[in-house]
């Protein structure tokens, strides 16, 4: 552990620059679309780059990448931060409307897609301002024939001279990283060099090492995945497995298959995996440590399981990581201490700071310039409402004990309020998660058919073969949480709605409402009160 580096080697470079200088022959990347050293890396890297620089994609020019989970995706954007490009990650379950504000939000002149993608740049053409090129992977493009659009095969990036290095300053751009867009649409953060490398490395920590191997299994559009997979394992000189995507039955498997001694789990994935039937080998693997966000919902019992360490963390786009906790010091729930390296505040809406244990906003504040979001992409407005006076206001509620834990409470737009009391929509679906019923539930608020306020409703996925019963889940909640917690409305659905990074939409959960497949506890005839 030696911690960051100063702010001017904080780039896609630098980390080359160290790694070529130790170990270039080393194996850097593996894939199902191949297996690369270091040095193999940096050269594919700049190979492409060239390619990409001779379809005008220059210093500080945009280049739109709708891929999958490939080292196609990660060498097309490696080469881009290194020559000084801004790299356009896209949501690829994006179409129709998502998918044309954001080509036409970042100014695109060229993109590289999958071939099963074209067909829906060709829907929405018409409505497309800048889009000039479209470099084809896996295929020739055949949905965009007889367009405008120039199309080419991405092997022919590759079919000329590799681009040469920048020396790119940490303040510069390294990509625009689009928000998912749950509730509006989607905010490009424009995210610096110096903010990619600290939000990536762990310099500042004992792992990983170089000796570790990371798998990562999140979408290489996402920022986890890129920074805390791909580009975290080059800062520290690691291996990267990058795999299409995660699945249950066969993440275990290829743990063993490459050795794997780190990975980063989000959303359900940790659920999921403690979901699946107890096997006698479950601890024999070679994981050692699950980064998580949030913490598996028994932490103790995941631990025991599959003998793995966890470390919680927290993060956005727009601040990257500001919290996390070394494994030996993870306490259930939290969300991580401070990292360090930021000022991490709780304030009340008046912007005054609350005592340890209450509940407010969490606001950040980096000590080194560039490590946070340089803004909001074509947004100043939303910018400056969310950066005043140096402190990036995250818009998540959290609260703070003693020791300096902090505890995720619910995004600030998604807390509830019913009766005069404060709910969290995150405590809430814990509880409900609980029931042995229960795969996984969403809890938002709901107009009440009486009274001028919300009511609570919660949408709840059940276990494959179970048949829950509002009325059982109901009791099950009485007797665990606060009464004005629990919900009036119940609505049970085969699943509920995502974005691919694992974020329930809860504003297509509001918008539904009260219907007719809505159970109402109430006119069930089943009250709570203070006393139930």
């Amino acid at each position: 552990m030696t911690g960051l580096p100063p702010l001017e080697r904080r780039t896609l470079g630098a980390a080359f620059d160290r790694v070529l200088d130790a170990r270039p022959d080393e194996e850097a990347q593996a894939g199902e679309d191949g297996r690369y050293t270091f040095a193999q890396v940096h050269d594919r890297s700049l190979l492409i780059a060239g390619g990409t620089a001779r379809l005008g994609v220059g210093r500080g020019d945009v280049l739109a990448l709708m891929l999958d989970n490939h080292l196609d995706s990660i060498h097309t954007w490696f080469g881009l931060s290194l020559t000084g490009g801004v790299e356009v990650p896209i949501n690829t379950a994006y179409k129709g409307e998502f998918l044309t504000h954001i080509l036409n939000d970042c100014g695109a002149t060229v993109l590289v897609c999958e071939e099963r993608y074209c067909e829906r740049i060709a829907m929405v053409l018409d409505d497309l301002r800048h889009l000039q090129t479209v470099v084809v992977r896996g295929g020739t493009g055949e949905a965009l024939a007889g367009t405008r659009l120039r199309r080419l095969e991405f092997a022919e990036l590759l079919d000329g001279p590799a681009a040469a290095r920048v020396d790119v300053r940490p303040d510069e751009l390294m990509a625009y990283m689009y928000t998912s867009g749950t509730t509006g649409a989607s905010k490009g953060v424009e995210l610096t060099h110096a903010h990619g490398y600290t939000y990536s490395s762990r310099e500042d920590a004992e792992r990983p090492h170089r000796r570790d191997r990371i798998l990562v299994t999140l979408p290489t559009f996402h920022l986890a995945a890129q920074g805390f997979g791909i580009y975290q394992a080059l800062v520290a000189q690691a291996f990267a497995y990058l795999a299409p995507g995660f699945s249950v039955s066969g993440f275990w498997p290829l743990v063993r298959r490459e050795r794997i001694t780190m990975t980063t789990m989000l959303g359900a994935i940790s659920e999921l995996l403690q979901q699946q039937a107890p096997g006698p080998d479950d601890a024999d693997n070679p994981l050692e440590l699950a980064i998580m966000a949030p913490l598996a919902s028994d932490i103790d019992a995941f631990r025991s399981r599959f003998g793995v360490g966890l470390i919680p963390v927290y993060g956005m786009s727009e601040i990257g990581c500001v919290m996390t906790s070394a494994p030996e010091d993870t306490i259930p729930g939290e969300a991580g201490s401070s990292r360090g390296n930021y000022d991490l505040r709780l304030v009340d809406e008046d912007g005054r700071d609350v005592p340890d244990g209450t509940v407010g906003q969490l606001i950040v504040r980096p000590h080194v310039p560039h490590t946070v979001l340089a803004a909001y992409h074509n947004l100043p407005e939303k910018t400056a409402d969310t950066v005043r006076d140096g402190w990036v206001h995250t818009g998540d509620a959290f609260t703070r004990d003693a020791d300096g834990h902090y505890r995720f409470v619910d995004r600030i737009k998604d807390a509830l309020r019913r009766r005069g009391e404060n709910i969290s929509s995150f405590e809430l679906e814990a509880a409900i998660n609980q029931f042995p019923d229960v795969y996984e539930s969403a809890v938002v608020g709901v107009p009440s058919p009486e009274f001028n306020e919300d009511e609570v409703k919660a949408v709840v996925v059940v276990r494959e073969g179970a048949q829950a019963d509002p009325v059982e889940l109901t009791r099950f909640l009485i007797d665990r949480v606060p009464y004005f917690m629990v919900p009036r409305f119940l609505e049970f659905v085969p699943e509920l709605p995502k974005t691919p990074t694992m974020k329930v939409r809860k504003a297509e959960l509001r918008d539904e409402g009260v219907h007719d497949r809505v159970w109402d506890r109430e006119a069930a005839g089943i009250t709570v009160t203070r006393h139930s």
